[in-house]
């Protein structure tokens, strides 16, 4: 920003008007905002005033890439008044549905960075962890859609990568931020922290929330050809969590950065379910049974990693990058159910407990370099993984109390090139994994042992002409590998009619994808994005009705397979200066087949998402902000579906103090205080319906502060481990 010039004589008014309209064209076509203001000025012989210049640029909303695109958040006035969470169903590919789960091209499978690095803090309880985070204190989303070969083999959908605010001055800066939410009572609380002295920089955020959720009510029902099972309940539930996360890196010269980084996180949550259940045989009434449920979850975890980089003098492009993380994360659930008016020869009450105990160490090295206009990049990789669960019951069942072991090392290199060739971009590359799986039952002294080799190519092209248009093609293929929810044998008997358990027999499955994106970008940001996915021997879940014990037991089978056909498209229309309208949103058709008790089932389904945005930006930095959901039927499986839903939500915003303080409040869904969320599932030989009436109303505020000034970004390794493996 320049504060204006004293000029002797009218000549050098012009000159130095030049020289100002120089810089602001620099800026515009760089995309930065600035304003220049060129006051009154005196000559010594006579009075020459040139009127206040205001030039408003800003970044383009939307930037492509050849794996993806880039969302830039502080182009969107909403960013003032949302957090994070919420900002994301307004951009391309992403949604969220009914109970705010980030969906990734309708996909739940994929991956969360911050920085490029991974964090327990998305893997874990990536949800509250979004939420306390406003959106005005991020820079960019990197939404990737073709995931080079770089990254791990998993995460079929593509992967998100938060930028935090990258523009840091010589000092320091920082924010804290305060939210809260009612009638869920939902609280939280962040801040953040860079500090930039000499070759050291330290970025440090933490926080935490709270929550209590008054009680709600719920349904299930199900009817097979002789039977009827009417349920009715009552829940409701409290939690809090925290974490802290600290990143320091110090440059030992100009050639040699090294980076560390530690992270903690907690999680404690309590439930209390009152269930009433009838049960009925042609017709006659022969169990009438209420049971109350207490529910205890802890975690916590820490991480750590560090990266060192080093520079060649005699070539600026070559990089050599060490990296080593450690990851641990403890997991419990003590749960007691007691019953009455059980069946004589049933207990009266079921203590169950399940402690996990998940700890991974990952090696990596990586190579960068450029051969002309070819830009070369390699790599090698180890993740060493153990997961441990030990659960029981009380009175204790043999099939239901054990120790399960389950051991992972996971072997990968990598190569990948970029290059242009005929104005068109070029990125491909192949990454080979080995997997060694070893799962052992303690007390039966059963072992499991799964190894496999997969070789995971990847391309994509893309071109952009007269600076505004850009296409890209892809095609890669990705791994879904079973995390330990799905593995896990432990079955959950909370509720007597229905039994949940993982299975350690669990394969891991490929997914293809072909994707096409064409984007325009100047006074309106459109893109569209047509993609046709397709996995084989995909593990969805699989509930089977048992006649002999009249109950449904639901676990996870290799035995379906899964497309999905889609369109994602994302426009914004600056309709004046103040008010801009948007639209994100997706149609697509899932095809859905597999097998239960060797029946062929098919769950195809047409389905659609639109989010729709107003937002108009008064004088002296008011906001306001209009938005309407529309949801479709949802697949939720090989035999379920979720019903569709509307929402709304109304919003205003005020900065001060220089955009250093704002304040937001808001309502959401103002005209609907309960949503009914069903699910219905449809067995061989059955059929349920699973319904809860949640509070949909709600209401809030936030409160953000930002002082502190930088000068120099705070610098980073070009490379670190990004485990972008797993699924849940």
């Amino acid at each position: 920003m320049f504060s204006g010039f004293l000029c002797p004589n009218f000549k050098t008014i012009i000159m130095k008007t030049k020289i100002i309209s120089t810089l602001s064209f620099l800026l515009l076509m760089a995309s930065l905002k600035a304003q220049e203001k060129v006051k009154d000025s005196v000559s010594p012989k006579q009075e020459t005033s040139i009127q206040e210049v205001i030039i408003d640029g800003k970044k383009p909303l939307i930037k492509t890439k050849i794996d993806g695109l880039v969302y830039n958040v502080q182009s969107d006035p909403e960013s003032k008044s949302k957090n994070l969470l919420e900002m994301m169903r307004k951009m391309p590919y992403l949604s969220l549905d009914a109970n705010e789960n980030i969906l990734f091209k309708g996909n739940t499978n994929f991956k969360i960075l911050i920085n490029g690095k991974e964090t327990q803090l998305l893997t874990n309880n990536p949800r509250e962890f979004l939420k306390s985070i406003p959106a005005s204190t991020i820079q960019n989303i990197e939404i990737i859609t073709n995931p080079s070969s770089k990254y791990d083999a998993e995460g079929a959908s593509g992967i998100i990568n938060i930028i935090t605010t990258k523009k840091m001055k010589d000092g320091y800066n920082a924010s804290v931020n305060l939210g809260s939410r009612f009638p869920k009572q939902e609280q939280n609380a962040g801040f953040s922290l860079n500090i930039q002295q000499k070759k050291l920089g330290i970025s440090a955020y933490g926080g935490g929330f709270l929550k209590k959720n008054p009680e709600i009510g719920y349904q299930n029902s199900q009817q097979t050809v002789s039977n009827n099972l009417q349920q009715n309940g009552r829940t409701s539930g409290k939690g809090n969590g925290g974490y802290f996360n600290v990143n320091a890196s110090y440059e030992i010269d100009s050639l040699n950065l090294l980076n560390v980084q530690l992270g903690s996180n907690f999680a404690n949550n309590k439930s209390k379910d009152f269930l009433e259940s009838n049960f009925s045989q042609q017709n006659i009434l022969t169990e009438n049974t209420s049971s109350v449920n207490n529910s205890d979850s802890n975690g916590k975890g820490f991480e750590a990693s560090a990266n060192y980089q080093m520079g060649f003098k005699n070539d600026k492009s070559q990089l050599l990058t060490f990296s080593y993380r450690f990851n641990n994360y403890d997991y419990s659930v003590n749960s007691i159910t007691d019953f009455q008016n059980r069946l004589n020869n049933s207990a009266s009450s079921i203590n169950q407990t399940n402690d996990n105990q998940n700890s991974e160490n990952t090696f990596q090295v990586d190579f960068v370099k450029n051969i002309k206009k070819v830009y070369l990049e390699t790599g090698l990789k180890a993740i060493l993984r153990k997961n441990n669960s030990q659960y029981t019951s009380v009175p204790k069942d043999f099939l239901n109390s054990d120790e399960f072991l389950n051991q992972q090392n996971i072997y990968g290199a990598y190569f990948t090139t970029k290059f242009s060739l005929f104005e068109w971009n070029f990125q491909t590359g192949l990454r080979l994994e080995t997997t060694d799986t070893n799962v052992n039952f303690t007390s039966t002294n059963t072992e499991v042992d799964q190894n496999y080799f997969n070789l995971i190519p990847n391309i994509s092209i893309g071109k952009n002409w007269k600076e505004h248009h850009g296409i890209n093609f892809g095609f890669s293929q990705r791994i879904k590998r079973p995390g330990i929810n799905r593995l896990n044998p432990f079955v959950n008997q909370s509720n007597p009619y229905f039994q949940i358990s993982g299975n350690p027999y669990l394969k891991p499955v490929v997914n293809n994808d072909l994707i096409a994106n064409y984007s325009y970008n100047h006074k309106i940001n459109l893109n569209l994005g047509l993609g046709y996915s397709f996995s084989n021997k995909i593990d969805l879940k699989v509930s089977k009705y048992d006649p002999e014990t009249n109950i449904t037991k639901t676990t996870y089978e290799n035995s379906s397979s899964v497309s999905r056909l889609g369109l994602d498209y994302n426009l914004n229309y600056p309709v004046t200066k103040k008010l801009t309208f948007g639209i994100n949103g997706n149609s697509a058709y899932f095809f859905i087949k597999g097998k239960v008790n060797d029946i062929e089932v098919e769950n195809n389904l047409f389905t659609y998402y639109i989010y729709f945005s107003a937002n108009y930006q008064f004088e002296n930095n008011w906001n306001i902000n209009s938005n309407l959901e529309l949801n479709s039927k949802m697949p939720a499986g090989l035999q379920s579906t979720t019903n569709a839903f509307t929402g709304s939500s109304f919003s205003f915003s005020k900065s001060i103090l220089d955009n250093q303080l704002s304040f937001s409040a808001y309502i959401n869904n103002p005209f609907n205080q309960f949503r009914k969320a069903v699910t219905e599932t449809n067995g061989t030989d059955f059929y349920q319906n699973n319904y809860v009436r949640d509070y949909y109303r709600s209401f809030g505020f936030n409160v953000t502060y930002k002082f502190g000034k930088l000068r120099d970004e705070i610098k980073n390794t070009r490379r670190k481990i990004e485990n972008n493996d797993l699924a849940n």
